[in-house]
Order: structure tokens, then C-alpha cells, then sequence
């Protein structure tokens, strides 16, 4: 069977390239081919390379001198490529390794250096006053650590804590775990600590953490007392309000509200904030405002149903001159020189060049995407590629795929992202080797650059994700984005399960990780639209799309 499978594969890729829709310079879909330096050097440093970087560190044939000249060819900051370098091309010293490894009690025959290696604050919040006394004793050659331990060890840690400086508090909030911080800091904070904070780098991070953990209440209502000194920056005060929300506080949330408005340069977070005005207030003028928006996402369409105002900004088809592209779809790095290049002065002549460039359907996404940058966003492309490939799908699964690769990737075959997800539906490297396997095909990554392979896992991916979430489409989209586990996890915390004039929109801000947070949301406005358009015979109101938000009992 896999021999028959692979043959097919061979064929398609065969068929695809005597059509053109495989240019013959698409190295890496050619058989046999392997990333080497020579590759490499020639490719410009972005994620597509290291992307490619990793895929030659994962060879079993390089020495590790080769392998560094490949590690340092990458821009620095994929992490994916910093743990595998470090796991397959070990750098940590042994002696690290032995104290990062060592038990509390092994660590008492150690000397100072080893200890402070081997004991995280974590570990030090689990263990008796008895032991922390004697790791204390030994530590005056590391007074930061010294200094946390005997914050921990102390009778009243919290208030130790709010009168010592505010990094120390920092590190000892995000470094000993979360029930240490439920059990010992989740206590009314002085409006004058709580200032203290926001002026920290770590505030963010702080308020991301309290906010989205209804176990922390004492912590919130803290939050509350919080002064607006105009340094605040928008989206901070936006999750501050969102907060006093969630505490019950509307008039406190509104304040923070308005602040975070006047001070949203983006259009996306001006619409957000605007609608959290007017769901507070119920004043209609600010849905009357958002209704006039171009953005398309679930807050603006809402605000122009409620009011029965026509979209019209929305276009479905482009007319290409369906003569046969020179562009190699494939060729991630072309791409980057096309998003480049339309970045700025995007007038007519460039734009003919790339209607001229851009002809045939393999390339419809790509010019979809310089009109959209053409028409500075101020009309939205919702359009339907690989029909082809899609349209033997039941409805339901065409409107969830297309929702989700408009988010993912625009339908760019090349795309591949800084995580090194790929291809039209950003399938992670991973999964679409666990894909694979049950599917009982042989694998090649490369492949999940070619849309009819991968377009095909990712339906298979929705389909596990479709069973487990009810065909939810707004719970399916946390769970691509962030994963099944985690979207089960946030739904437990009791998400999605009141019913009162703030919800769904309260839970959809309680979504812990912001990028997931964001995506579920436009992966909703995509819904709507796209089953529009596609389903004319069963259309559906965001109302009903809202009330249907309920989370499954678990």
C-alpha cells in the first residue's frame, strides 16, 4: 500500500510539474533532494530558512562543526531551532547538567555554585524552613537567590514581598510555580505597590497572568485600583478593563476602556475597544461608529447587522487573465521578495506588474493579497482557491477550512511561518509527521507545501478536532491554533458557560493565550462570511453564531 501511495504521490508531483504548477527550480520538491551549506548560504535569513536550517540538522550526516556554521546562518530567535541544535549538538557542561539534575538532598553535599544552579524557586516554595535555612547559609556568593530564599522562608512572605523591590517580587511571582502563587500572593495589593508594578517591563506579563486566573480574585480586584498615568500602553488598559468586567466593576472598566480607545493606533483594536464601550453602556452611538468600520472582523459585522447595515466592502471573486504563471508557487523565498516589495509605494505600475506575474488560479491568493495591500485593507478578499480540492468536502468542512487557511496563511502554498509551520493550512511539522503515519503513507515534508497534500491533512486534523469540540467552529479554532488540550483546559476553567449581556465576548478575552485568543475570533468572522457565501441555503446570523458559544460539560 505505501508503495502505491508513494507512487501516486511521485505522480502528482509529476503531473503538477509538466502542468507548471510545480516550477522544475522548486529544488527541494525533486527527488532525492537534501538541504546542504552550499543551499543555505545562497537563501536570505528569515523563517523560511531556518525552517530549511532545521531540516538539515535533522540529517544524521553532519559533523557538528557543519551543523554550527548552519545554526548560525539562523536569525537567532526560533526556538524550535535553539532546542534541537542544543539536544542533537549537546552544549550545556556536565557539571551543569549534574546540578540541574540533582535531588534537594544531593544538593546539600554541594557547594555554593552547584546550589544556586540546581535550586529553582519552585523547587525551594516545596521544601521545609529547616532546608531552606541551610541552602540560605551557604549562598553569600549569590545574594539575588540568598535574598529570594529568605523571602520564601520568611513567617509573612506577601508582605516581605511588598516591601522589598519590585523585581525581586517579579521573580518570585512568575518563578515559583501557580499554586504557590494562588496559596501565598493572591492577597489585596496598596494601590501604591500595585503603581510600582506598571512601571515594570514585566507588567505584562504580570497582567496576563492574573487576569486570565479567576483563582488570583484578590489579585484582580487589585488591579482595579490601578492609576491611569498616560504610559500605559492601549492594549494593557484594554485587559484592565476586561478585568474590571470580570469583577463587576463597569464603571471602573469603562474609564479603562475610553483610555485604551484614545490611544489605539490600530484599526482592529480601536473596533475591539469601541464594542466593549458600547456592550458596557449599551450606548448605541458606539455601535453606530463601528458599523461604519472597514475591518471585517466579529465585532464590526455584529454592529452592522444589529443595525441592518449592508457589508459592502467584501469581495468574493478577482478576475486574473488565466494565462499560465511563470511564478513558482513553491518557493517560499520568492514569496518573502513579493511581500517585501509590496510593503511600500504599492502604486499602479507595480501593481500591473503583478497582474502581469500573477494569471492563473495557482497564483489567485497571491493577488488577492497585493490588491488587499493595494487597497490598504479598505476592501477584504474573501476568496475560494483549490476549489479543485475543497469542493468535494461537505459544506460545513469547505466554510471551516476555508475560515481557517484565510487565518493561517492567506492560501500562500509557500508560507511557512516562525514556528516552522507549512503550507496553505500552516500544519506544524509533527503533526503532519503523525498525520502520516495514520494515514500509513511515507512522509516527506516538503510535500506539505503542495496543496492538494496539504489541504487533505488538515481536513483530516479537523476532522479529529470537529468530534471533539461539537462542530463548534470558535472552539476548533482554539483548538488549531492552540491545541486540543489546551482549549479543553480553558473551557474547564468555566468559560462559555454563563449566560448575561457580556457573554460570549467575556470568555472569548479569558482565552489565556493571546495569539489563540485573537485567532478564535478571526477565524469567526471567516466563518460567517464564508458560509454566506457558500451555504446561500442555510445563511446564519452572528446572534445565532453567538448564542450558540456554549461550552460542552467536561
Amino acid at each position: 500500500m505505501k508503495k502505491i501511495i508513494l507512487s501516486l504521490v511521485s505522480t502528482v508531483l509529476f503531473n503538477l510539474s509538466a502542468s507548471g504548477n510545480v516550477s522544475a527550480t522548486t529544488d527541494f520538491l525533486q527527488k532525492d533532494f537534501k538541504v546542504t551549506l552550499d543551499w543555505l548560504e545562497k537563501k536570505p535569513q528569515s523563517s523560511a530558512k531556518d525552517f530549511f536550517i532545521i531540516q538539515y540538522l535533522e540529517q544524521e550526516d553532519i559533523s557538528f562543526e557543519n551543523a554550527k556554521t548552519a545554526y548560525e546562518m539562523g536569525n537567532g530567535r526560533n526556538a524550535t531551532l535553539k532546542k534541537l541544535f542544543n539536544k542533537k549538538f549537546q552544549t550545556t557542561a556536565p557539571l551543569d547538567l549534574k546540578c540541574y539534575r540533582a535531588s534537594i538532598e544531593q544538593l546539600k553535599q554541594e557547594d555554593s555554585k552547584c546550589i544556586a544552579l540546581g535550586l529553582s524557586l519552585s523547587e525551594a516554595t516545596k521544601i521545609s524552613k529547616k532546608d531552606l535555612k541551610f541552602f540560605i547559609s551557604k549562598l553569600d556568593p549569590y545574594p539575588t537567590l540568598k535574598n529570594d530564599l529568605e523571602v520564601i522562608a520568611s513567617d509573612d512572605p506577601f508582605n516581605a514581598l511588598i516591601n522589598s523591590d519590585t523585581n525581586r517580587f517579579s521573580r518570585i511571582f512568575f518563578d515559583t510555580g501557580s499554586d504557590y502563587r494562588v496559596s501565598t500572593l493572591n492577597k489585596i495589593m496598596n494601590p501604591e505597590f500595585i503603581n510600582k508594578i506598571s512601571k515594570e517591563k514585566d507588567f505584562e506579563r504580570f497582567l496576563r497572568y492574573v487576569v486570565h486566573d479567576d483563582k488570583l480574585k484578590n489579585l484582580q480586584k487589585s488591579l482595579i485600583s490601578l492609576k491611569d498615568d498616560k504610559t500605559l500602553a492601549p492594549h494593557l488598559l484594554f485587559s484592565l478593563g476586561i478585568n474590571a468586567v470580570n469583577n463587576n466593576d463597569i464603571s471602573s472598566a469603562y474609564n479603562f476602556f475610553y483610555n485604551a480607545y484614545n490611544r489605539s493606533y490600530l484599526k482592529v483594536d480601536k473596533d475591539k475597544t469601541l464594542f466593549w464601550m458600547y456592550l458596557v453602556t449599551q450606548n448605541n452611538s458606539f455601535l453606530v461608529e463601528l458599523s461604519k468600520s472597514w475591518d471585517t472582523s466579529i465585532y464590526t459585522l455584529y454592529a452592522k447587522e444589529l443595525l441592518d447595515v449592508k457589508i459592502d466592502n467584501i469581495v468574493y471573486n478577482i478576475d486574473l487573465k488565466n494565462e499560465k504563471t511563470s511564478y513558482d508557487i513553491y518557493d517560499a523565498f520568492k514569496w518573502m521578495d513579493v511581500v517585501e516589495d509590496t510593503k511600500k509605494n504599492l502604486d499602479d505600475a507595480k501593481l500591473s506588474k503583478y497582474y502581469n506575474l500573477f494569471t492563473d488560479e495557482t497564483t489567485l491568493a497571491h493577488y488577492a493579497f497585493v490588491l488587499q495591500r493595494y487597497n490598504k485593507y479598505q476592501v477584504q478578499y474573501f476568496i475560494t482557491p483549490f476549489r479543485d480540492i475543497v469542493k468535494d468536502y461537505d459544506i460545513y468542512k469547505q466554510v471551516l477550512l476555508y475560515s481557517i487557511a484565510r487565518q493561517e496563511s492567506l492560501f500562500i502554498p509557500s508560507s511557512i511561518s516562525f514556528s516552522s509551520a507549512q503550507g496553505v493550512m500552516q500544519i506544524m511539522p509533527f503533526l503532519s509527521l503523525d498525520i502520516a503515519k495514520r494515514l500509513k503513507e511515507d512522509y516527506n515534508i516538503y510535500e506539505q507545501f503542495v496543496p492538494q497534500t496539504n489541504i487533505r491533512y488538515g481536513s483530516f486534523h479537523l476532522d479529529s478536532l470537529m468530534s471533539q469540540f461539537d462542530n463548534n467552529p470558535l472552539f476548533i479554532a482554539y483548538a488549531y491554533n492552540g491545541g486540543a488540550g489546551y482549549t479543553r483546559t480553558q473551557l474547564k476553567k468555566g468559560l462559555f458557560k454563563e449566560k448575561n449581556k457580556y457573554e460570549p465576548f467575556l470568555s472569548m478575552e479569558l482565552i489565556s493565550y493571546a495569539e489563540t485568543r485573537e485567532y478564535g475570533k478571526k477565524v469567526l468572522a471567516n466563518y460567517y462570511i464564508y458560509n454566506n457565501y457558500l451555504n446561500k441555503e442555510n445563511p446564519i446570523s452572528l446572534s445565532t453564531i453567538f448564542q450558540s458559544l456554549v461550552s460542552p460539560s467536561y
